[in-house]
């Protein structure tokens, strides 16, 4: 159990000085290729203690794209939506009485009881130990459809309907609560329960539940198909532009990396949100407040429950529900963060660490696949960037 958090230091009104490593490193790893630029922000207490941001957005940028990494830069954060989005919702229709994490998944979505599925609840789900499969390729499924018989299923509702349904059809790998494996699978559905228990799309559902509220305006879900319906094109002189797709024969700006969220429309609960440090900021903070009993957007026993679950899992696998503790999976056992500490890391560069009981958030937001996934420097990295700030807030 997470202790009752002490009294915060007052923020200091001057950068420290021993930030200067932190400075160093973000430097170093933009020469070393580690990424083309990366936008760093440390927060205590709610203030802003640290931010730097550097390097390009672009390896090459297009003419008349300014490619300046800049601190109103807006990343894909890919896995972090399951974070700040999916689970964030979840909290909220937990605390409003509209689920209990007890609550079988099949209670609220029709045919999904099949394959071994019907005990699977809403917190093996969060907790990542349904047993269901980590990740499947549906998207390439629907890029056959797509080519054949149903042309122009691809990035529709009807291709999020389809991998809903295929989700119904798919057999588990392990007994609900044996063991943690981390499944995109299991925060799609938990996408679409948003979605059955709200009468809203996602998208419109982390607008109403979660951006407004907490004055996030600069996050939200691409919806593709309003690109390919209204050519509505996202503004590419703000995004960090991300791999240069081999099927999808571009470099990606402003519409989702992850496959299977691109074919679902760029809306899905494993991925598809585009954020700023400055909004992550927000989110984290908010979540630190709820931590500790100070907020109006959840409760303290709610955030508590969450930080230190779960409850229906048999073996520890790093995973709280819906948040991680730093794991080898991570990369983050050498970080220095405590075995408090919650967060994740995202596939695309982004990551979001919390340190409650000193009241500290770190977002470090990079494009490291661009122009290739091939480039996994990160993972070594980041440990030492943490370190290096965990370090220089030590006496401050």
């Amino acid at each position: 159990m997470i202790p009752a958090a002490p009294e915060l230091p007052p923020t200091p009104v001057q950068l420290p000085h021993s930030f200067s490593k932190v400075t160093e490193l973000l430097n170093q790893g933009v020469a070393d290729g580690v990424f083309p630029g990366a936008d760093l922000l440390v927060g205590r207490g709610g203030e802003v203690l640290y931010r730097s941001a550097v390097g390009s957005k672009w390896a090459k940028a297009p003419e008349g794209i300014n490619n300046e990494m800049s601190r109103d830069t807006v990343f894909d954060i890919a896995g972090l939506t399951g974070l700040v989005v999916t689970t964030t919702l979840i909290m909220k229709f937990v605390e409003g009485g509209k689920l209990k994490l007890e609550d079988r998944v099949s209670r609220f979505l029709q045919g999904f009881s099949v394959s071994g599925k019907s005990a699977i609840t809403v917190e093996h789900l969060l907790a990542h130990a349904s047993g269901l499969p980590a990740w499947a390729p549906f998207y390439e499924e629907l890029v056959k459809a797509n080519g054949a018989n149903r042309i122009g299923i691809l990035t529709s509702r009807g291709a999020r309907d389809y991998i809903y349904n295929a989700l119904n059809r798919l057999p588990t790998k392990f007994e609900p609560g044996e063991r943690q494996l981390y499944s995109d699978l299991g925060l799609i559905l938990l996408g679409e329960l948003i979605e059955t228990l709200s009468g809203l799309t996602l998208d419109k559902a982390a607008q109403k539940f979660l951006f407004q509220p907490l004055g996030m305006k600069s996050s939200s879900y691409v919806e593709l198909a309003m690109i390919k319906r209204r050519g509505i094109h996202p503004v590419k002189d703000r995004i960090a532009p991300t791999e240069e797709c081999p099927w999808r024969k571009r470099v990606l700006c402003g519409e989702v990396h992850d496959d299977n969220a691109w074919a679902m429309g760029g809306v899905a609960g494993h991925s598809g949100m585009f954020s700023t440090a400055s909004d992550l900021h927000l989110f984290a903070s908010e979540m630190l407040k709820a931590f500790r009993g100070q907020s109006q957007f959840l409760r303290r026993d709610t955030i508590m429950r969450f930080f230190t679950g779960p409850a229906a899992c048999e073996a520890e696998g790093g995973y709280r529900l819906g948040w991680e503790s730093p794991n080898r999976e991570n990369s983050m056992t050498e970080s220095g963060l405590s075995e408090l500490a919650v967060g994740q890391c995202g596939f695309t560069g982004c990551s979001l660490w919390l340190e409650p009981t000193v009241g500290v958030d770190v977002v470090l937001m990079t494009n490291r696949i661009h122009p290739s996934r091939s480039n996994k420097e990160i993972r070594s990295f980041r440990p030492k960037l943490h370190s290096a700030i965990l370090e220089a807030l030590a006496g401050h």
